[in-house]
């Protein structure tokens, strides 16, 4: 199967699963094990943005309604497409989560191998300054450098809180990677995770925050890219959180996230409903 129809079906099998509502906890339905579906009582992500930062998104009328402030970062690059991809996975999965929240949708990927990080620092800068209450990002690990920090913390200091998909790294080496350390890394910034599951086969990162769907469950639905699906999860119920509770700030999201978390073998696994519960508490 091509992957743009894969990608189709997903999506179809996806909202299926999540409009049909009457999953178990054990099942696939992550809307249903993660709670999403109980914190609906209280909130659906009105008045809230949520920006995602990605490439090839559906700009379309007929899926530009979820959308405000579309931008690129790179000059000549479009940020939507006639064939969305990745970019559109992870709006997708933000608007099934908090459907009355708004997207901004911002390309930060070249796609002709030059590196996306500049245009990330860009991106993040430029969330915040459109009043995203999170900006998420799903594509490859970013240095931690001093201009990429820099962008991290005039966000916060706007109200707007960024989610990693990967802890970012010190130094590239010859066999990848020199991860940072907790003590290293910016506390101002959430790096979710994906329990691994048999098809899901991604070794336990202790420097994750927090753990999203799957865990122990019966994937029907294939991750094609890793932790991807990760920031949109916690991106989407920052948008029912902070719906319910305009006032929060973005440590006051963190630390809410966290500690209303399921302990489970002990990960930290969501808890949506528990978490806006509680910043329902915080008003």
């Amino acid at each position: 199967m091509k992957p743009i129809l894969s990608y189709y079906l997903f999506l179809l099998l996806f909202t299926f699963s999540v409009v049909k509502g009457s999953c178990s906890p054990d099942s696939t339905n992550f809307i249903n094990f993660s709670k999403i579906d109980s914190a609906w009582q209280y909130s659906k992500g009105e008045n809230v943005k949520i920006a995602v930062v990605d490439w090839l998104f559906d700009l379309s009328p007929k899926g530009e309604k979820k959308y405000v402030f579309p931008a690129s970062m790179i000059a000549g690059a479009e940020v939507g497409s006639d064939k969305p991809w990745h970019g559109e996975w992870m709006a997708e999965i933000i608007h099934l989560i908090a459907p009355e929240a708004k997207i901004i949708p911002i390309r930060a990927q070249p796609g002709n191998g030059e590196s996306y990080e500049p245009y990330l620092i860009k991106a993040i800068k430029y969330a915040a300054d459109m009043g995203a209450a999170a900006v998420t990002s799903s594509m490859g690990p970013v240095k931690n450098s001093k201009e990429f920090i820099d962008a991290v913390e005039y966000a916060w200091r706007k109200g707007t809180i960024f989610i990693d998909v990967h802890p970012e790294y010190s130094e590239k080496t010859a066999d990848g990677f020199k991860w940072c350390t907790r003590d290293e890394y910016s506390s101002k910034i959430i790096h979710p995770g994906i329990v691994p599951v048999p098809e899901h086969n991604v070794k336990m990162d202790a420097a994750r925050d927090i753990f999203t769907w799957p865990y122990q469950l019966e994937p029907k639905y294939k991750d094609g890219w890793g932790y991807s699906n990760a920031p949109p999860i916690i991106g989407g119920v920052i948008a029912l959180m902070k719906s319910a509770n305009p006032l929060l700030t973005p440590d006051q999201l963190k630390e809410i996230i966290i500690s209303s978390a399921n302990e489970i073998d002990g990960f930290k696994v969501l808890d949506a409903c528990a978490a806006v519960k509680e910043a329902i508490r915080k008003r």
